[in-house]
């Protein structure tokens, strides 16, 4: 919740110290000034909601395994997090945080490519904010292909998809192969 609030604070604060020394930010429409106040806000209450959703289901399925499955299962997860080396705790991390990582590499993305181009005079503001937004758009597709190589790299993006088919699959894929064909 902290965090919800400490984003609601900062573009609070921010779009304050534009209104004060911008004067091109003193013109924009009342809903766009919102929009910079809410739009971070709204996508850390979205990241926030998916690890407390996340952390739910996590306590639903512990609470069906048994007190001394539960102590076992505990137990082997912190020694294994114990024996983890830096770089394993570091891409833990990355996988962990990923979508929080993504939106603040794309709010950075913009921040700092919008605040390079209004230093350039040669063009207009639409032109800017376009261009802002590529810029923004490619910094976070490097993220992404970052994320997704940190994720395929430590092994995490194969934990939820089963590495070979149930036998049920096999043998209606067995039985599909048995029918003949008519000509």
């Amino acid at each position: 919740m902290f965090a919800l609030g400490a984003t609601f604070v900062g573009a609070s604060a921010l779009s304050a110290i534009a209104y004060r020394f911008s004067p091109g930010y003193r013109s924009t429409p009342i809903s766009a000034k919102t929009a910079f106040i809410l739009g971070p806000t709204l996508g850390a209450f979205y990241i926030r909601g998916e690890h407390v959703g996340s952390e739910f289901r996590r306590q639903k399925y512990m609470h069906q395994l048994e007190p001394h499955e539960q102590r076992e299962l505990l137990r082997q997860q912190q020694l294994a997090q114990s024996r983890r080396s830096i770089v394993d705790r570091a891409a833990g991390f990355v996988n962990q945080h990923r979508w929080a990582i993504l939106g603040y590499t794309w709010l950075t993305g913009m921040a700092g490519s919008a605040y390079y181009l209004y230093r350039k005079k040669g063009m207009s503001t639409s032109q800017k904010v376009v261009q802002a937004r590529m810029y923004a758009q490619l910094i976070t597709i490097i993220g992404i292909l970052s994320t997704a190589a940190v994720a395929s790299l430590s092994g995490q993006s194969t934990k939820h998809h089963p590495s070979r088919n149930s036998a049920e699959l096999d043998a209606i894929l067995a039985e599909d192969t048995k029918i003949p064909i008519k000509k």
